[in-house]
């Protein structure tokens, strides 16, 4: 699943959710911890949890003992009726009262700290893993995003206990103060394409991706709630030869992405067999007899080859995503410039 961040003091928040709303994303978090003070933001946040109720849009959200108080309501079960439909919790909770609140909401652990031992306490405690999601943090600053093998040691924990796992990507356009570095869960993706990243996560065996950052941007929410629903990687490139939707092979190779049904009875003569640059689109020629017709990606830098027509060109922004192709996968090659000159200027740069 796909979901976006709102915050109270963001004055835009009720029209990002209608946006993404209307891109078919169905889950934001929030963060409740409101200063007693601030009794403006305590309307606020009551009006955000109507207007995301009103969308379709389930709410989880950061909650401590003083949120009923500063919220102006009973309990922290009234939060169920304003569309909170998970809560993470913060240390002042006890066994007891975690245990009742699970009735109500999923209860969000988090998925950066908890140790194996403190899950499985929670569990013997009377939780059950369908009562609960594994929530990854978010990190403000540079430098303290997590380590990727960190990260999947704790992933396949909760995965292996059949708990869900949640965590974040920075968003795609304005990021988030007072640091405005973006709030990635692992540091590799602070400065990576969004989309790349919501990708990578997804064959990490996370569930549900959120966008740290309150502008997601709405071109990116539909581009990851197409690939939520589908599981088809797009790729745009550079080619007037070939576009549409092809799998890979399901044995994987180490330099190529093969795309099956591709070959040819027909004549393939040799044309502009140059250079084979990663992200390079080629087509065997007739050089390689039963292979004519075969198309190719380059996941690497191939020499020039006789019998291997270069045809096109995935563009540089998505060469990462060719990394990330699974066995079997489907892609979506996007033409975004159909001019022929095209593969003879990428050829020659």
């Amino acid at each position: 699943m796909i979901g976006i961040s709102f915050y109270l003091n963001d004055s835009d928040a009720p029209k990002k959710l209608i946006e993404a709303s209307e891109c078919g994303v169905t889950r934001a978090f929030t963060s409740l911890h409101i200063p007693e003070e601030k009794g403006d933001l305590a309307e606020r946040a009551k009006e955000l949890l109507h207007v995301a109720r009103d969308c379709g849009i389930s709410v989880y959200a950061d909650v401590s003992k003083h949120t009923p108080v500063h919220l102006g309501i009973e309990s922290l079960m009234s939060l169920s009726s304003l569309g909170v439909s998970g809560i993470r919790l913060d240390d002042g909770f006890s066994a007891e009262e975690t245990l009742s609140l699970a009735n109500e909401f999923y209860i969000a652990v988090n998925a950066s700290t908890l140790s194996k031992q403190e899950i499985e306490a929670l569990l013997s405690a009377g939780l059950h893993h369908h009562q609960l999601l594994a929530w990854h943090n978010f990190y403000p600053r540079p430098e303290t995003g997590l380590e990727e093998t960190f990260f999947q040691q704790q992933t396949d924990l909760f995965n292996e206990l059949r708990i869900p796992v949640c965590a974040y990507i920075p968003g795609e356009d304005e990021k988030r103060g007072p640091i405005y570095q973006g709030l990635p869960t692992r540091e590799k993706d602070r400065n990576r394409c969004p989309f790349t990243s919501a990708v990578d996560l997804y064959g990490c065996g996370v569930a549900e991706v959120y966008i740290g950052d309150p502008c997601a941007g709405s071109s990116l929410l539909k581009r990851l709630v197409q690939y939520q629903e589908s599981r088809i990687i797009p790729l745009r490139i550079r080619s007037p030869h070939i576009e549409g939707t092809y799998s890979v092979r399901p044995d994987v190779s180490r330099d190529v992405l093969r795309l099956v049904d591709t070959r040819s009875v027909k004549p393939v003569p040799p044309f502009h067999t140059v250079e084979r640059r990663m992200g390079a689109i080629t087509m065997d020629n007739d050089g390689y007899g039963r292979y004519r017709g075969e198309v190719q990606i380059a996941k690497t830098n191939l020499p020039a080859n006789a019998n291997v027509n270069v045809i096109g060109y995935v563009i540089e922004e998505d060469h990462e995503l060719l990394s990330l192709v699974r066995p079997g996968q489907k892609l979506e090659l996007i033409p975004v410039w159909r001019e022929k000159r095209c593969i003879f200027k990428e050829a020659d740069s």
